[in-house]
């Protein structure tokens, strides 16, 4: 990834995960990050030589820590016994509905910088909330998420909530960026190429500002305002010509 294509705030990541490197081999003990989005990991990927380690708390994590741990003392260790993050679980009443928006707007309530929280998964009657070691006892003192009662466990105390979807059957007449946009998020053609071309829409967590990109099965395209999504099928013609494609929508 240029340097160049960066902004300024991810020339600054990437030269602070550059440093946590360069510390990381000097005095031989693991450095970390705090919490990144999709986006900031590949920035982080990028800004060194050789593979950091990345884990969010468990597999397949959407926002993760970046780690430097190969040549230390921490390299034999399982990344759940060394990485600065802490799972926490909040039980309540099943009839009480909670969201991630819910959980995350108590959280940044308190004044927790967002890079200090992680994965906020919820199910029915509880939640497990990943944060940075650093504000796990601020965030485990909280009795209430609105105005519904919780209580919170550390570590992972129930069946870990898997990612929700809401599957989008949809026909497009090719598989270009702007087509596949607008049949995401529901809008014209022409709406979906100006969110493309104003810097409004990733695909794979890079900036794609090309509306004739041909989008791929299995990429992930975010659009800023309307949420996050996967091409997760593209499964033949219609006897028209157009192509038969399954998006789903993270929720």
């Amino acid at each position: 990834m240029a340097f160049s294509l960066l902004n300024e705030e991810e020339r600054y990541l990437s030269a602070h995960i550059a440093d946590l490197q360069r510390l990381s081999i000097k005095s031989g003990v693991p450095r970390f990050s705090q919490f990144l989005n999709e986006r900031e990991a590949v920035v982080a990927d990028n800004a060194v030589k050789g593979s950091p380690c990345f884990f969010g708390g468990y597999d397949g994590a959407a926002r993760v820590v970046c780690g430097f741990i190969e040549d230390t003392y921490a390299s034999e260790l399982p990344p759940s016994d060394i990485f600065p993050i802490i799972p926490l679980t909040f039980t309540y009443r099943e009839r009480d509905k909670l969201t991630h928006r819910d959980f995350l707007g108590a959280l940044l309530s308190l004044e927790i910088k967002r890079e200090l929280v992680g994965d906020i998964l919820t199910a029915d009657g509880y939640a497990v909330v990943f944060v940075h070691e650093t504000a796990a006892e601020l965030v485990s003192a909280l009795d209430k998420i609105g105005k519904v009662g919780v209580r919170c466990e550390r570590g992972i105390t129930k069946p870990l909530p898997e990612q929700q979807t809401k599957r989008i059957d949809a026909t497009v007449s090719s598989l270009r960026l702007d087509c596949i946009v607008s049949a995401a998020v529901n809008i014209s053609r022409e709406r979906s190429a100006s969110l493309v071309k104003s810097g409004m829409v990733n695909a794979d967590f890079s900036p794609c500002l090309n509306v004739s990109a041909e989008m791929k099965e299995n990429t992930v395209i975010s659009v800023r305002g309307h949420g996050r999504f996967r091409l997760s099928e593209i499964s033949g013609e219609t006897r028209k010509g157009r192509i038969r494609i399954v998006i789903e929508k993270y929720i």
